[in-house]
Order: C-alpha cells, then sequence, then structure tokens
C-alpha cells in the first residue's frame, strides 16, 4: 500500500509540475503597441562622396501584428514623420526584418528586434538608399503601451 501512494504522490507532483505557467513564444510576445525613443544617425554623400552625418533622437511608436508584420513612425520634428513597414521572422528569440522606410527617398531598410523582459523590446535597424548616398541607422527601445479598456456606461433608469 506504501508503494502505490508513494507512485501516487509521484505521479500527482509531475502532474501538478508541467500544468505550471508557460511562457508564450516570443512571436506571440511582440504582438502589441509599443512607445520609445530612437538614436539616429542619418549619413548623406554629397557630390563629392563625402558624407555627412546628423544625429538626433525621436520618439517612435510601434504596432506589431500577429502576422509578424509591423509598422513604426519616427515623429522626427512637428511636420516630419517617417514611416518604416516590415515583415519579421521569428526564429526562437531570433528576430530579423526586412522593409521599407518612407523619408523624402525610400530606404530598403533591415534589422533585428530583441525582446528584453517582458514590456521592453530593443530595435535596431539600418535603411539604405544607394542612389541617393542615404543611410538611416537607428535604435530604438521601446516599452509595451498599457492596454486601455472601453468603459461603457449603463444609462441610469
Amino acid at each position: 500500500m506504501k508503494v502505490k501512494s508513494f507512485f501516487a504522490l509521484a505521479a500527482l507532483s509531475v502532474a501538478l509540475v508541467s500544468c505550471g505557467t508557460k511562457e508564450a513564444p516570443v512571436s506571440e510576445q511582440l504582438v502589441g503597441e509599443w512607445t520609445g525613443m530612437d538614436a539616429i544617425t542619418v549619413t548623406v554623400l554629397d557630390s563629392t562622396g563625402t558624407p555627412a552625418t546628423q544625429m538626433m533622437e525621436a520618439p517612435i511608436e510601434v504596432q506589431y501584428l500577429s502576422d509578424s508584420t509591423f509598422t513604426a513612425v519616427v515623429m522626427v520634428n512637428d511636420s516630419t514623420n517617417v514611416t518604416l513597414g516590415a515583415v519579421a521572422t521569428v526564429a526562437d528569440a531570433l528576430v530579423n526584418f526586412a522593409g521599407t522606410m518612407n523619408c523624402a527617398k525610400t530606404l530598403e531598410v533591415s534589422g533585428n528586434i530583441t525582446l528584453q523582459g517582458a514590456d521592453t523590446l530593443v530595435i535596431n535597424y539600418t535603411g539604405v538608399n544607394t542612389e541617393a548616398g542615404l543611410t538611416h541607422e537607428g535604435k530604438a527601445v521601446v516599452v509595451r503601451k498599457a492596454k486601455t479598456e472601453v468603459v461603457e456606461e449603463v444609462p441610469a433608469q
């Protein structure tokens, strides 16, 4: 009788441990809206081939969808927004992406996303337009936006 009780207790313990909370796959953890700051370096080659570099920080808003597509809007100033659209390839914790960035010219963009904890992403990317001699490099650190609930008011009777 004691042997049966021991095995029953062991089986119950294994069942309880295996039912613990499991972390969602990275592809699911990325889904949502994110906000933060983007450290940008823009390099333009002048007519003589000499690079002119400008560095700045700008707010960025990111929306990552469940189909692994995402859009980002970098608010350079009050009148200039740069839009980045890309498709991510997720392989375990490694997330790479490719897409386009629309500035004064269209740039081909590639980069990667690193999940740091449940609510922080680091996005590194490079956009290039060889014909225009333009390179846009960014490193954005964004945090998950709080979900807002819509509360419907019930009219008083």
